[in-house]
Order: C-alpha cells, then sequence, then structure tokens
C-alpha cells in the first residue's frame, strides 16, 4: 500500500468514525446532553438560520497508549433561510478545509464565516489538536502470565493478556454542601471529574482462540476475528475515574490488534439512566436523613419512655402500697365493722319493730282512752259537782244565816210563843229538807264520800303514770328511753354520714380516688398497649431492611445494617412481650378497681344514703315522740295536782257534809221536841236557846264546808279540765311517737339491707383490693424491665441507627452533590474549543490503539535487501566498464 493510499485510507477512517461519533451523539436519547447552547446565528445576519456545531478529536495512539498524532474535525452544519456571520472557536494548526482548497478566514483563533443560507450548508475541517486529551489510555502485555512489550508480542505464541488503562484526567477537588443527616449542611471536599462516558473495541485477528474477556460483550466480526468491545463510565460517583478492562486469548504467531476507544462528555441530568442513578442518590440521601430523624425522634420517645417508666414504677410503687393499705383497712376494719353494722341495724330493726313500735301503740291508745275518759266524764261531772258545791255553800249561808235569826228570835221566843210555834213548825219543815239534802250528800254509795274514793283512785293512776313517764336520765322510763333512742339515731346518722361521705372519698372521681387509681392505671395499660401494638419499630426495621437492600450500600453497610435489624427484631419481640404482659397485668388492676368502684356505685354508697336517710326520719320521729312524751308528762303532772287539791277540798268537804248532817239531824229533833212541846216552851226556853246556839255553831260550821266544798270541787273541775288538756297532748305525743317509731321501723330497716349490702360490697371491695395489690406488685415489678430496655434500647440501637441514618445521609448527599457538579461542569466544559454563540454544540473523542502486525519491519528488511542487490549490480557494472576500459 502507498503512502498516499494509506493516508487515504486513514482518512476515509477517520472521516467514518466522526461521522459515526457525532451520529450517535446526535441520535442519542439525550441530545442536551452535549449541548453547549442551541440557537439562531443571527448576529449580523438576515432572517433565520440555526447552527450545530460538532468537534471530533481524534487521536492515534502506539500500542502502549502513547499518543502519536492528533487532530480535531469541525463541522458545522447552517440550517435555514437568511444571511449568517458565525464566529466559530479552532486550531487555527494546520487548518485545513475538507469541502475544497480555498482556506478560512481565521481571525483571533476564531473561524470567520459570513454567507447566504437557504436550506442546508455543511461546512467542514480539519486541524492539528493541540491541547490535552481529556482521556487517557495505557496498555499493558503480558504473555504467559509475563509482562512483555508490544513489539514481543509479534510473531509469539501462547496465552496473551492485554489490559486496558482508560482514565478521565478531567478531575479536580471542589467543596460541595452535603447534607449532615440532622437537617443541616455540611461542607466536603470531593473529586469532580466532566462527565464521559466511552466504549473501547478491539478487534482480535482470525488466529486469537479462546478469546476471554469479563464484562465484555464478545461478537464475531465478520471477517473470522472477534469483537471485544466494553462500556465504560469514567466519572464518580456513577463510575470511577478510571477503568480497567482485560481480554485474553491463546495466539499463535501473534501480532499486536488494534484498538478503538470513543469518549462522549455528557450530561447525567439529561441521560434517564444516568438520571435515576442522581435521582437514587438523592432519594438515598433523605432516606438517610429520614433514618436519622426518625431514629431521633424514636430515641427521644424512647427516652421519654424511659422515664415515664420511672415514674411509672414509682407511681405503682406508691399504687401499690396505697392498694395494700386499702386492701388491709378493707380486710381488717371496714368489712368486719360493716358486719357488725349490719348486725347492730337487724337488731335495732327487731327491736323498734318487735318491742317499740307495739309499745308505742299502746301507749297511744290508753293516752287516747284516758283522754276520751277526763274529757267526756271526769271533768263534766266534776263541772257538776262544783256546781251543786257552790249551791250547797249558798245554801249553808243562808242556813247559818238562818240558825242567826233562830237564835235571835228564840231571844224572843219567851216574849212571843204564837209566833214562836208557828216558826217552829216552819222549823221542822226546812229541817226535814235540810236533813234529807245533807242524807243525800253525805251517803257513801252517791255522795261526796263516793265521789272522794274515786278522785284518791284517779290520782293513784296518774302518780303511777307519772311514775312511768319518769325523766331523760332515769333508767327504765318513758322518757329516758325515748332520750337514749333519739341520742342513739343521731350517732347513727352522723356515723351513716360519715360512712357515706368516706365511701364517696374512697369512689373519688377523675381527681382523686379510686376512679384517679383506674384512670392512671387506664392511661398506663393503654400507653403500654398502644406502645406494645405499636407500628413505628416494625416500619423502621423495615426502612432499615430497605435500606440494606439499596444497590449502592457496599458490604459493610448491608453487615451493619442487618446487625441492627436483627437487634431490633430480638429487642421488639421481648419489649412487646413485656409491654403486653405488662398491659394485661394493669388490665386486670383496672378490672379490680372498675368492680371495686361499681360495688361502690351500686351498692356501698347508695345503701349509706339509704341509712342516713332512714336514720334521719328515725331521728325525727324520735325527737316527736320525745317532745310529745314531755307534753304529756307536764299534764299529767298538772292533772294529778289539780287532783291533790281536789282530793283535799273533797275530804274537807265530806267532813262538813257529816258535821252539818248530825247538826240537822239533831235540829230535826229539837225541832220536832219543839213542836210537840211548845207547852213546854217555857219551861225549856233556856235549854231551846242552848239548842240554837249549837245550831248556830253547826251551821257556821256547815256554811264553811260548804265553802271548802265549792272551792275544791272548782279546783277539781280545773284540775279535770287541765288533765284532759293533757291526756291530750298525751295522745297526740303518743300518736307522733307511734308513727316516728314506725318511721323508724321502716329506716332501721332501710338500714339492715343497706348494712347488709355495705358489708357484701365492703368484702368484694377486699377482694378486689387483694387483686389489685397482687397487680400493682406484678406491675412494679415488670416496670423496671421496661425501663432498662428502652434504655438499651437508646443507647445500642437507636444511637446507632441515628449514627447510620447520619452516615447514610451524609454518604449518598456526597454522591448526589458529585453528580450534580459534575453536571455543572458538564454545561460549561464538553467541548474541546466551544461552539458559535447561540449554536448547538457537540464534541467526541476518538482514540485508535495502531495494531502492530510486523509488516513493517518485513518490509524495510525487504527494502534493504533490494538495496543491497542494486548495489551489487552497480559494483558489478563499474567493474565491468573499468576492465572493459582497460
Amino acid at each position: 500500500m502507498t503512502a498516499a493510499r494509506s493516508r487515504r485510507v486513514r482518512r476515509t477512517t477517520t472521516l467514518a468514525l466522526a461521522a459515526g461519533a457525532l451520529t450517535l451523539m446526535s441520535s442519542s436519547t439525550v441530545p442536551g446532553a452535549l449541548a453547549a447552547g442551541a440557537g439562531s446565528a443571527e448576529g449580523g445576519s438576515t432572517g433565520a438560520v440555526d447552527v450545530v456545531n460538532t468537534e471530533t478529536v481524534q487521536a492515534f495512539l502506539d500500542p502502549d497508549g502513547t499518543v502519536s498524532s492528533s487532530r480535531v474535525y469541525e463541522q458545522l452544519v447552517l440550517s435555514g433561510t437568511g444571511r449568517a456571520s458565525v464566529e466559530n472557536p479552532v486550531s487555527t494548526e494546520g487548518l485545513r478545509n475538507l469541502d475544497g482548497f480555498s482556506g478560512w478566514s481565521v481571525q483571533d483563533g476564531a473561524q470567520r464565516l459570513d454567507l447566504e443560507v437557504d436550506g442546508v450548508e455543511r461546512l467542514r475541517s480539519v486541524s492539528d489538536f493541540d491541547g490535552d486529551l481529556p482521556v487517557t489510555v495505557e496498555v499493558e502485555y503480558r504473555l504467559d502470565g509475563e509482562r512483555v512489550e508490544p513489539d514481543d508480542v509479534v510473531g509469539a505464541s501462547g496465552l496473551l493478556e492485554v489490559t486496558y488503562r482508560v482514565r478521565n484526567g478531567t478531575g479536580r477537588e471542589q467543596e460541595v454542601e452535603v447534607p449532615d443527616g440532622r437537617g443541616g449542611t455540611t461542607t466536603q471536599t470531593v473529586e469532580v471529574a466532566v462527565p464521559i462516558v466511552a466504549s473501547l473495541e478491539a478487534t482480535l485477528p482470525a488466529g486469537f482462540a479462546e478469546v476471554v474477556s469479563e464484562g465484555a460483550q464478545i461478537a464475531g466480526d465478520g471477517r473470522g476475528g472477534m469483537l471485544v468491545k466494553h462500556t465504560l463510565t469514567l466519572f464518580p460517583p456513577v463510575g470511577a475515574p478510571e477503568a480497567e478492562v482485560t481480554w485474553s486469548a491463546q495466539v499463535t504467531d501473534a501480532v499486536v490488534p488494534g484498538a478503538k476507544i470513543t469518549a462522549l462528555p455528557i450530561n447525567p441530568f439529561a441521560n434517564p439512566t444516568l438520571k435515576k442513578a442522581s435521582d437514587s442518590y438523592t432519594a438515598g440521601a433523605e432516606t438517610g436523613a429520614t433514618l436519622a430523624a426518625g431514629a431521633t425522634e424514636i430515641d427521644t420517645n424512647l427516652l421519654k419512655l424511659r422515664d415515664g417508666a420511672g415514674e411509672l414504677l414509682a407511681g405503682l410503687i406508691q399504687l401499690s402500697d396505697g392498694a395494700d393499705q386499702l386492701s388491709a383497712g378493707l380486710v381488717d376494719s371496714a368489712a368486719p365493722g360493716s358486719r357488725k353494722l349490719a348486725d347492730g341495724a337487724a337488731e335495732l330493726s327487731a327491736g323498734l319493730q318487735g318491742r317499740a313500735l307495739p309499745g308505742a301503740g299502746k301507749l297511744a291508745d290508753g293516752a287516747q282512752q284516758l283522754f276520751a275518759g277526763l274529757f267526756e266524764d271526769a271533768a263534766p261531772g266534776a263541772r257538776k259537782i262544783a256546781a251543786g258545791a257552790r249551791e250547797l255553800a249558798a245554801g249553808l249561808g243562808d242556813l247559818d244565816a238562818g240558825a242567826g235569826k233562830l237564835q235571835a228570835g228564840l231571844g224572843t221566843l219567851e216574849a212571843g210563843t204564837g209566833s214562836a210555834a208557828e216558826g217552829g213548825r216552819k222549823l221542822e219543815a226546812g229541817l226535814q229538807q235540810i236533813s234529807g239534802g245533807l242524807g243525800q250528800l253525805a251517803s257513801a254509795e252517791a255522795g261526796l264520800p263516793a265521789a272522794e274514793a274515786g278522785i284518791t283512785q284517779l290520782k293513784a293512776g296518774v302518780d303511777q303514770l307519772l311514775a312511768g313517764f319518769g325523766s331523760t336520765s332515769q333508767a327504765d322510763t318513758l322518757l329516758n328511753g325515748l332520750a337514749r333512742l333519739s341520742g342513739g339515731l343521731t350517732e347513727l346518722k352522723n356515723g351513716a354520714g360519715t360512712l357515706t361521705g368516706g365511701l364517696q372519698q374512697l369512689r373519688g372521681g377523675s381527681t382523686s380516688g379510686l376512679g384517679l387509681a383506674k384512670g392512671g392505671v387506664d392511661q398506663v395499660q393503654s400507653g403500654l398497649a398502644a406502645a406494645a401494638s405499636s407500628t413505628t419499630l416494625p416500619n423502621l426495621i423495615k426502612a432499615v431492611k430497605n435500606a440494606a437492600a439499596l444497590p449502592d450500600c457496599g458490604a459493610t453497610c448491608n453487615a451493619t445494617l442487618l446487625a441492627i435489624v436483627t437487634n431490633f427484631e430480638t429487642y421488639a419481640a421481648g419489649s412487646a412481650n413485656s409491654l403486653t404482659t405488662a398491659a394485661t397485668v394493669l388490665g386486670q388492676v383496672s378490672a379490680g378497681l372498675g368492680q371495686a368502684i361499681g360495688g361502690l356505685d351500686t351498692q356501698l354508697i347508695p345503701g349509706g344514703q339509704k341509712l342516713a336517710g332512714g336514720l334521719t326520719t328515725a331521728e325525727t320521729g324520735a325527737g316527736a315522740a320525745l317532745a310529745g312524751a314531755t307534753k304529756l308528762q307536764a299534764g299529767t303532772q298538772q292533772v294529778a295536782a289539780g287532783l291533790a287539791q281536789l282530793q283535799g277540798a273533797m275530804a274537807k268537804a265530806v267532813a262538813g257534809v257529816l258535821q252539818l248532817s248530825g247538826g240537822s239531824s239533831a235540829a230535826l229533833t229539837g225541832a220536832s221536841d219543839l213542836a210537840a212541846g211548845l207547852e213546854r216552851l217555857d219551861a225549856g226556853a233556856g235549854q231551846l236557846a242552848a239548842g240554837s246556839g249549837d245550831l248556830a255553831d253547826g251551821t257556821g260550821k256547815a256554811a264553811a264546808g260548804g265553802d271548802a266544798l265549792a272551792a275544791g270541787t272548782g279546783t277539781l273541775a280545773e284540775g279535770l279540765d287541765g288533765a284532759a288538756d293533757g291526756s291530750g297532748l298525751l295522745a297526740d305525743g303518743a300518736r307522733t311517737l307511734e308513727e316516728g317509731l314506725a318511721d323508724a321501723a321502716d329506716g332501721s330497716g332501710l338500714l339492715a339491707d343497706g348494712a347488709d349490702e355495705l358489708a357484701d360490697g365492703l368484702g368484694t371491695a377486699a377482694d378486689g383490693s387483694g387483686r389489685l395489690a397482687d397487680g400493682l406488685e406484678k406491675a412494679a415489678a415488670g416496670a423496671p424491665a421496661l425501663q432498662d430496655g428502652a434504655q438499651r434500647l437508646s443507647t445500642e440501637g437507636m444511637s446507632k441507627l441515628v449514627a447510620a441514618g447520619e452516615d447514610t445521609a451524609s454518604d449518598y448527599g456526597v454522591l448526589a452533590a458529585t453528580i450534580a457538579a459534575s453536571a455543572e461542569r458538564a454545561e460549561t466544559e464538553t467541548m474541546a474549543y466551544g461552539a458559535p454563540e447561540g449554536a448547538q454544540g457537540l464534541t467526541a473523542y476518538s482514540l485508535e490503539l495502531v495494531a502492530d502486525t510486523g509488516d513493517d519491519e518485513r518490509t524495510a528488511m525487504r527494502g534493504l535487501g533490494a538495496a543491497l542487490v542494486l548495489a551489487l549490480a552497480l559494483g558489478s557494472l563499474a567493474l565491468r566498464r573499468r576492465f572493459l576500459q582497460v
């Protein structure tokens, strides 16, 4: 092959390569990834013309990777209609026009164009590349395991291994802002490179067998050889700045095969695949931050749970002590006391209903009969006696006056016997009437003696009745019994009120008593049940598992996160069991408290209130009975006083009547004698005068007795009226007493029922308090484990998880920030020289490793042999001429 043909072939190959690279760039799914800008070249132009500038840098490398030559191919594509003025930055060294023989107008390192465009215009040029390649290649050759030079490979046989080290040399250190996993950011220094993707393709001849290359695409080339192709991502964090690929083959009479590397600067945010990687880095950082924040929050809540468990423990201990005291008080005091109260209430009810109430009924009936006898019989009779006594007194007064006149008349008897005889007859008749009346009045069956005996008997009954009344301080009397009953009922009422108040205080509400205790236990039990059924820790374990499953989580990251998951799952199982057990125990405690509260609400407190109401009613009835009995006693005392006064007056009246009766008999006898012996009037005038004196004395006494009788019967009438009034009060008081005792009996029944219910309820409460104390002891025993477990989970789990979350957020944040910084460099540093202002710019790099087949050496040897032959021929010809001349 001639040199010219070689250059044409190489040029054709180069143009084909450039066209292929540009086709790849233009057909890429991320056309904007390589664009430095896109627009119309309208500066100094008319119309609208779009400009696309492509740069293809081609470099030829020796078999070891050393650059032997490089050039840049520029193509401007102008489309549209109008005039365009373009300034395209180019390499001016060796600048040539590929579309003709004319040159380019170049000024200040820029290709200047001014042309009319109607449709599409393509302008191509080539010049020497005087910059640094962004990608470098080193090649290492090993034959049967030993490193050799490329020349040693030619013609050799054995196992050939070729390693290509492709490096992106655009990296530089740069500071980036990354999340710290705690809601803030921090600055880190990372290496940022222009993002470049590349492909390496080696063509192995037909003599290469058993071709092996890890991660490569291997296929036939259609000419008996093999194509080995690798795709390389030459920028972090998606890839690495340096990539190393190796292939091996069994060779015979080997050659150094050529290889081609095509590199394209890209914008990772415009490439769907790389964009997903960037999004995954951002999501990983957010997940790490979320994980750290969630773990921090959980750790905070765990510390709160630990502190709350401590408070719970203290509260449970205090509640347990209170429950023990409650149980002891209920079992040792309240329950036995309530049973004694129930027994006493039953005895009180039996006494009131069996004895006091019937006795009060009899007392009321007797008082009513006494009132009826005094009001209907004794008082009216006494008033009649008083009226008769007054008439008797008046008659006796008249009698006394007549006796005086009789005595005066008898003084003059001697002077007038005729008048005396007439007077004697009248006197006899009058004395007969007086004698008859006095006989009736002195009769023991119907007169004053009978009345005196009745009064004596009546006074004895009243005295006996007064003795039965007694006083509030005299034992075994009515007033003492009623006073003691009233005092006992008052004490019972006060005790029932105190009992009801104590039960209500024990019952309490939402802020005190058993209600507060149950509310606190329910709140703790709900918190423990919620903690046992909470999905926070399972969700956290799931999040850690998902983080461990991320493709970018390495072996160390994966092992650490899985260890944390194992610890969490172990703790979660134990913690859930402990929390469930504690919640169950507190549920039993709450049930016991609820049962105790139910007993208080439905039995003890209503029973105590009924007991207090019944005792209040009984106390009122007893007070009324005591007041009525007191009034009845006062009335009876008045009756007794009146009867005593009447009894004295009646005795005097009886004595006077008896004396008057005797005098009237004597007067009647004298009158008879006077009437019979008027003839003896003169002889017996002195005796008659003496008799009239006696008569005057007797009538005086009779008159005095009649006055006393009238006064006594008046007093008797008044006393019996007072006795009747007192007996009415006694009857009313006795009836009130009976009604009060009936109410007291009913109240005592309620008291007995309430006391029984109280005793039963306190027994139930005592049982519940025992279960409460046992449950609280179990809860108090389990609370330290909850506190210790929360502390261990915070120290051994959450702290590590927070650190892992912060590290994850920071690590993924570095990756996301690095790829973002690479994308920023891709916007301004992808082109070798740059594109015209407002134009779209695309750049590709093609590096060709030249094959070494040994043909150049053989050609040189053949040339050397030909030269020797020619020299020998020329020497022979010269010798021949010399010999001929000779």
